[in-house]
């Protein structure tokens, strides 16, 4: 008994869906791209400094934007909580490569 084959229409689709998953599974999570961001941030822009407070918001109030400003504004903010979560204690006099280091170690974690 011949099984019908699906229209080409049902084909594509299908092959567009699974090819839609496969990169939504292999797109890591708002608040990584987040920490991963901030970290590259930090440094390339004056790795040897010591790491204030007002730099590191600074940093995530911009890569935030960059990142999650075209989402709305619920999924945008969860997202910064979720970074905000994991983001490593600064410490004293900590330079900004050092800190930026920890960082990506706490992005692998969200």
């Amino acid at each position: 008994m011949d099984h019908p084959t699906d229209p080409p229409e049902v084909v594509e689709a299908l092959a567009t869906l699974d090819d839609t998953i496969a990169r939504i599974l292999d797109t890591p999570p708002w608040a990584q791209q987040i920490l991963t961001a901030a970290a590259g941030h930090l440094r390339t822009e004056d790795p040897f400094l010591a790491l204030t407070d007002g730099d590191l918001t600074a940093t995530l109030d911009m890569v935030t934007e960059l990142i999650t400003g075209h989402l709305p504004l619920a999924v945008a903010e969860q997202a910064m909580q979720r970074a905000a979560a994991v983001l490593p204690k600064r410490h004293y006099r900590e330079t900004c490569d050092t800190y930026a280091l920890r960082l990506l170690k706490a992005a692998r974690n969200v």
